[in-house]
């Protein structure tokens, strides 16, 4: 199968290009050609102005990078927001012009917005650009559910993020050890949508019933009001902020740690998650989109519904309390991570995209072009 694929720019902070790099060799291990094509933000601080001379610059090196060659079929990396909106009309417009089907694929999406009252603008938006895709991938059913609800025309597809596996360095974490104290672990953006400001509330809770430490990794906007908070609750001797990590540095937090946290509010399914999996680490997260396809409640993590400091606070200490629980999770975890291979993922995508390519008419090149089978 020949592929156009826009993508993130290198050097942009967060998982996604390196997400969609594993990907790309996938594809092309299984037979597909894959062009890339960069566009999007070029810096984490791009100006407004700066961002709107640049998206007409995107849009205009997408349809000379297209110019007078073929492809089976064309995907847009982009999230669903107003900052992407309308660049992403655009784009399309030129896209479709010159290869169909044209398809979105979604790294994060306000389509719980798409189901609730107002927003009349951004639907309408929405709506227009759905009517001008021939697909779009998600990474959970909840997103798949409701842009579905908002458009059933709209042929959407639950997918997954690939994940190559890591090597994390043995190291003690103390949950069993005398005189080391259990380590709860987060790792993410210092958001209030991230739930980091429920850890918190809930660890002098947690303390009362089990001794550990909590370390934070990460950076935001929020980083100041966050350390005030910690500051306020007289945490400062249980709480490190180590800012942010990556490589070794990251690896060893994971393991060193007992559990890992991630209360988020809405996600799809982060690549911490996949992390911790891989870590071998039990995980306590809320009842949200992709954590709710790929872990069960009681076997890989333990749930909690977003915002419920006591509820966080509860499961915690379940955990702490209970090492074999701990162990079964941990294995449970490092055997499910499995489905998240490269291979996997790359075989499942495949077949959502020769799907698509079928029902326009076209003839995927592509050895796993028969006996497609959707579970959407």
């Amino acid at each position: 199968m020949r592929i156009f694929m826009l993508v993130q720019r290198e050097g942009i902070r967060g998982p996604v290009p390196k997400l969609t790099s594993h990907l790309i060799a996938a594809l092309d291990s299984l037979g597909s050609t894959v062009v890339t094509h960069p566009w999007g933000r070029r810096s984490d601080s791009e100006h407004v102005w700066a961002t709107l001379h640049q998206r007409l610059g995107d849009v205009l090196s997408v349809r000379r990078a297209m110019q007078g060659r073929e492809f089976d079929v064309a995907i847009v990396n982009t999230a669903h927001d107003w900052r992407t909106l309308l660049r992403d009309i655009a784009v399309v417009l030129v896209i479709r012009r010159r290869c169909r089907p044209v398809i979105l694929e979604l790294h994060g999406s306000q389509a719980s917005s798409l189901v609730t009252s107002g927003g009349h603008v951004f639907k309408l938006a929405t709506a227009l650009l759905l009517r001008m895709v021939d697909g779009i991938l998600v990474l959970s059913s909840e997103e798949q559910r409701q842009v579905r609800a908002f458009r059933p025309q709209t042929a959407v597809f639950v997918v997954k993020n690939p994940y190559v596996r890591a090597s994390f360095p043995v190291q003690g974490d103390g949950s069993d050890s005398p005189g080391l104290r259990p380590k709860l672990l987060f790792v993410g953006r210092l958001l209030r949508e991230k739930g980091i400001f429920d850890l918190i509330e809930a660890m002098p809770h947690v303390l009362e019933e089990a001794e550990c430490n909590l370390v934070v990794v990460g950076d935001g906007e929020r980083e100041r009001e966050l350390r005030d908070r910690i500051q306020l609750l007289g945490l400062e001797e249980t709480v490190s902020m180590t800012g942010y990590l990556v490589g070794d540095d990251l690896a060893r937090e994971y393991a060193r740690a007992t559990v890992f946290v991630l209360p988020s509010w809405s996600e799809g399914f982060p690549t911490v998650l996949a992390e911790a999996m891989d870590a071998g680490l039990p995980i306590v997260t809320t009842r949200i989109r992709g954590a709710v396809d790929h872990l069960v409640d009681g076997e890989h993590a333990l749930f909690v519904e977003p915002r419920d400091v006591d509820a966080l606070a509860s499961a915690l200490v379940a955990l702490l309390r209970n090492s074999g629980l701990r162990a079964r999770m941990a294995e449970a975890n490092r055997e499910r991570i499995e489905l998240f291979d490269p291979l996997v993922v790359a075989a499942e995508y495949l077949q959502v995209l020769q799907s698509l390519v079928r029902e326009r008419g076209g003839h995927p090149h592509s050895p796993l072009a028969s006996g497609f089978r959707s579970e959407v």
